[in-house]
């Protein structure tokens, strides 16, 4: 059992533009488990963030926006990675790493560009912190074929 907080999205339209509204599908074996927004939270009875797949959508499209083919990563408190600075006043995905606990993650998207150079690329356009222990109960159930 894993819950999954949608703890941040921030991905602007273009230099300037205005920031888009993310939703997030999340299916387990290619069924919808969850439809989230940013700050709701789910328990879903799998392993790992691994066992999920995500989709992600803007929501309110009134732009000329499309989303790129994600880049997803999910970090540990121990993992090292690149100094990346936050964007649009957030914090570092550094400073994120170093305020969970041992049994917490954090899974990361990309959704503005694929060019890991791109000063763009910044792994926070979807934020999930992800408990590996959680001590919430009323998972949410997934539904066999």
């Amino acid at each position: 059992m894993i819950e999954l907080l949608y703890l941040a999205s921030q991905i602007q339209c273009g230099a300037g533009g205005s920031f888009l509204n993310i939703q997030v599908d999340v299916y387990h074996q290619e069924q919808l488990v969850k439809t989230m927004k940013v700050n709701e939270r789910a328990l879903i009875p799998v392993g790992s963030v691994n066992d999920l797949d995500f989709r992600y959508t803007i929501i309110n499209n009134n732009t000329q926006c499309s989303l790129r083919t994600p880049t997803e990563m999910a970090l540990t408190p121990g993992s090292q990675l690149p100094s990346m600075a936050g964007v649009y006043e957030q914090d570092s995905v550094q400073t994120l790493l170093s305020g969970l606990n041992n049994y917490e993650e954090l899974f990361l998207v990309e959704l503005g560009t694929t060019d890991r150079n791109s000063p763009a690329f910044d792994l926070q356009d979807v934020i999930f912190k992800v408990d590996n222990d959680p001590t919430i109960s009323t998972p949410v159930t997934i539904y066999s074929d």
